[in-house]
């Protein structure tokens, strides 16, 4: 890092407002075809998560890379290149590609995330209490949101070459996090408090359970950790409700052409934090619409052949921020396309018998940061259908009467880390659900005028 890195006021990007449709809102690579027959079903892998263990006295903090991985360190605490002021004298500074996994050092609290000023590019900074933050700078996208909890080992963000740089790397330090000075040097169960230039250390750093993840972002197209509602109107308009606090604000339009699409669903394909957008046209095509900032960028085909499909929906099954694809087949077989990267790894059979639910929806309803199976069958009867690593569990009711239901969607409205249920009913209203443990709490009234809506999500 050449520069002080220091806080700074990033980009603020303004939606900009459209008219809305009436009575909608309310006040107060291609690849991965899912049609080849019968494809041997497969365990998705990768390393398993665990408990964290073994920390070392003094050490509370593990390499901000996943285990397995070695990078080479090229500037080490008190270097006289430019880790010699007060806001990068203890900071340690890796040699890796852009894009190359960020996780999180120890499990905390996300204080900052995004761009900043002063040098260190895009930055997320995560705070382990008494205003001790570690600091992860330079980064080509972020994961995370201010203000979520994030486990040790959690992916939080993607390297880059943002900021005053030479050329890719990561710039990790501990910091006070209300001023971004520079405080400690990181303490790390592999390393210490030891990091010789040129040396290039073996992370130890697995996924721990000692803070809940915090990954949902089915719907959340702000990025700020709740739920917004996006839906295709009767014209093929598509719009983005943002979520108010307690209600929905005017929609701004996204997009126009959607009428004949087959299903379209938001989720976090990319793995920044903010929902994109994905289809099956009339075609069968599967396409990714990427967030861009206000607006959907370029397409792109993930994948053919879903045009027989009765429910498809997009969420993070593998609990690695970023949306995987479930679908259910024209024989009632459930689905799980794992996101290889830019398309899909060999599917899973993951259930059968669906053929008769009216809606199915994937969403993280345990909150454990991967998404469980929600549905509604032919009686009207919700169900939660855990997800218990490489399958699905036993399922539990918790709900019935959702028979008449237009549109049943599972996300986390409230921002707790716990899907919640929105719904349309017959007469167009739009309901929220809240997720109160087992079941719901009271419902609340969020919209109306939702009756003539292809899509709701």
């Amino acid at each position: 890092m050449r520069h002080g890195v220091r806080a700074g006021l990033g980009l603020v990007l303004a939606l900009l407002t459209t008219a809305v449709p009436a009575g909608a809102a309310y006040a107060g690579t291609t690849g991965g075809s899912p049609g080849t027959p019968e494809p041997q079903v497969r365990a998705v892998s990768g390393p398993a998560p665990g408990a964290v263990t073994g920390l070392a006295a003094g050490a509370p903090f593990k390499l901000p890379y996943p285990a397995g991985q070695r990078y080479t360190v090229t500037q080490t605490p008190g270097s006289g290149y430019s880790h010699n002021d007060d806001y990068n004298r203890h900071a340690v500074d890796f040699a890796m590609g852009t894009g190359t996994a960020i996780v999180a050092s120890a499990g905390g609290t996300v204080h900052y995330a995004g761009w900043t000023d002063g040098g260190g590019g895009n930055q997320v900074l995560i705070n382990h209490g008494n205003n001790r933050c570690t600091q992860y700078a330079h980064l080509s996208s972020v994961s995370v949101r201010a203000g979520a909890r994030v486990a040790q080992g959690q992916r939080i963000a993607s390297s880059g070459a943002t900021g005053n740089v030479t050329g890719p790397h990561l710039h990790w330090n501990v910091v006070h996090c209300s001023s971004f000075l520079s405080r400690e040097i990181p303490n790390t169960v592999e390393s210490g408090t030891s990091y010789p230039t040129g040396s290039a250390p073996l992370s130890q750093n697995r996924p721990g359970s000692s803070t809940r993840p915090d990954l949902e972002r089915v719907s959340d197209w702000s990025g700020d950790g709740k739920a917004d509602v996006l839906g295709v109107d009767a014209k093929g308009r598509l719009w983005y409700y943002p979520h108010t606090g307690n209600a929905l604000s005017s929609p701004v339009q996204l997009g126009h052409g959607w009428g004949s699409f087959r299903h379209v669903m938001a989720a976090d394909w990319s793995g920044d934090g903010k929902a994109d957008i994905l289809g099956i046209d009339s075609g069968g095509k599967l396409w990714y619409y990427p967030h861009t900032g206000n607006r959907l960028g370029a397409r792109k085909e993930i994948g053919h052949g879903w045009g027989s499909f009765r429910h498809v929906m997009a969420a993070d099954w593998s609990g690695d921020g970023k949306a995987d694809v479930l679908g259910v087949d024209a024989k009632g077989r459930l689905w799980y396309y794992p996101h290889s990267g830019n398309g899909f790894g060999a599917r899973k059979q993951i259930g059968h018998g669906w053929q008769s639910f009216r809606h199915v929806k994937a969403a993280d309803w345990s909150g454990d940061g991967k998404a469980d199976v929600i549905g509604v069958d032919s009686g009207g009867k919700l169900w939660y259908y855990p997800h218990n690593g490489n399958a699905l569990s036993s399922p539990v009711e918790i709900g019935h009467g959702w028979g008449s239901f237009r549109h049943v969607m599972a996300s986390d409205w409230s921002g707790d880390g716990h899907a919640d249920v929105l719904g349309v009913d017959s007469g167009g209203k739009l309901w929220y659900y809240p997720h109160s443990g087992k079941g719901f709490g009271p419902r609340k009234q969020i919209g109306h005028g939702w009756g003539s809506f292809r899509f709701v999500m």
